[in-house]
């Protein structure tokens, strides 16, 4: 794998939580999972987060970014529309439905102010935000591998941000998470990218309900 200078800070960029895509307003359950004690010091808030990223992200997520990250490099609207719909449906949740929409419409209005020229940016009716990575990185002549690697990197620091002010965590713990998150992306990404066009699934029913009862927890920090 290679990268260019320009190309690797347009990915920093990207993945940078700086990134006027509102991303820092959803936990994606997590929220819940400290309020009912799941996740409550550095081990059990690792355990959550390390298991939706080997579980969730690597088996979902990515594998459907990796597939529209080819179509839109192929020119081919049919794949893309089809494997953004295809994450849309996968979404257990109004919650989580809601959050890929609005960071997707968000990330959307981003590049269109970027590249204004850019056709494939009005290919999508509802863009998911693996849709909008992905054309992102493309314009950015950010190779495929770099780009994977960038959006699974943001997500995890989303998650880890979110924890920090939720359980909370200490600074110093919630850097011990990262650590123990980027010595597990290698297995994430060799899963992903191993998977099969009828393999890819979401199975995690404590996932799901947490998100189920967040939209109507009392307290909230987080939109998700």
């Amino acid at each position: 794998m290679s990268i260019t200078t320009e190309s690797l800070l347009g990915l920093l960029h990207l993945s940078s939580p700086a990134l006027p895509v509102g991303a820092f307003a959803y936990s994606q359950g997590l929220e819940t999972a400290i309020d009912r004690q799941w996740c409550h010091n550095r081990q059990t808030t690792g355990d959550w987060i390390s298991e939706l990223m080997l579980q969730g992200m690597a088996k979902l997520d990515v594998p459907v970014f990796l597939r529209i990250y080819r179509a839109l490099k192929n020119h081919d609207q049919e794949q893309v529309m089809f494997w953004n719909d295809t994450l849309l449906a996968f979404r257990e949740t109004k919650e989580l439905y809601d959050e890929d929409c609005q960071v997707g419409r968000a990330f959307c209005t981003w590049v269109k102010s970027m590249y204004p020229d850019e056709p494939r940016a009005d290919w999508l009716i509802t863009p998911t935000q693996c849709s909008m990575f992905a054309l992102s990185s493309l314009l950015g002549s950010i190779d495929e591998q770099s780009a994977v690697i960038g959006l699974l990197w943001s997500w995890c620091e989303n998650q880890v941000t979110a924890a920090t002010k939720a359980v909370p965590l200490g600074q110093t713990d919630a850097q011990h998470i990262l650590k123990r998150l980027t010595h597990e992306m290698d297995g994430a990404l060799n899963a992903a990218h191993s998977l099969n066009d009828h393999e890819i699934s979401n199975n995690m029913m404590h996932y799901a309900m947490a998100s189920s009862w967040h939209e109507h927890q009392y307290s909230r920090l987080f939109r998700s």
